[in-house]
């Protein structure tokens, strides 16, 4: 082990020392350290101390946990793209309900999100698909139905999201449409038939 890593593992040595010092032994406890050591260290005097904490030999080892490194960072990626698809749905124009559907987000934090965004949202009723774009969507959902996807699924909040995009109409007004043909049990088939 280097000098330096030493030096920290030792001045770590220390801080658990003077909480013992000061009477707090749970954090050694916690750390699963027998009562023998807790005596030890308790007992310790400043020469004691000041010779271990100088030392470029250290009393404590380091170890990487591999598992809940991976998993961590498993987590990590999952929350930044969790992020992602919660600021791509606020420029799309993701309402409040469907940011607290999807996100679980109240309106103060898509309020604070969307000032800290710069975006504008409109007062009122939000916009209803014309007839042309209620058919170019349903192509664009339909072309996926056969996974039977759901408009609260994560794979259909991707369609959702990618359909507004490539419109360039609001992700609200493509939900709401969507939700309708859900309500109506539109699948692709019964649409061809109409």
């Amino acid at each position: 082990m280097n000098t330096n890593l030493s030096r920290a593992a030792n001045g770590f040595l220390l801080d658990l020392v003077m909480e013992l010092k000061n009477g707090f032994i749970r954090r050694c406890d916690k750390m699963g350290l027998t009562s023998e050591e807790i005596a030890t260290l308790k007992d310790m005097t400043i020469e004691d101390i000041h010779y271990i904490i100088n030392s470029e030999v250290s009393v404590l080892s380091f170890q990487i946990n591999q598992d809940n490194l991976a998993r961590l960072m498993t987590q990590a990626r999952e929350e930044q793209t969790r992020k992602q698809r919660i600021d791509r749905a606020l420029a799309l124009g993701g309402s409040i309900k469907l940011m607290e559907h999807f996100f679980g987000l109240m309106s103060n934090d898509v309020a604070a999100r969307r000032r800290i965004a710069g975006i504008k949202v409109r007062a009122g009723r939000g916009t209803v698909l014309s007839d042309e774009q209620s058919t170019e969507l349903w192509e664009i959902w339909a072309t996926n139905d056969n996974k039977t996807l759901r408009s609260d699924s994560d794979e259909g909040l991707d369609l959702m999201l990618l359909a507004a995009e490539q419109m360039d109409i609001s992700l609200t007004a493509v939900w709401n449409t969507v939700l309708r043909w859900e309500n109506e049990n539109l699948t692709a088939a019964t649409r061809r038939r109409a």
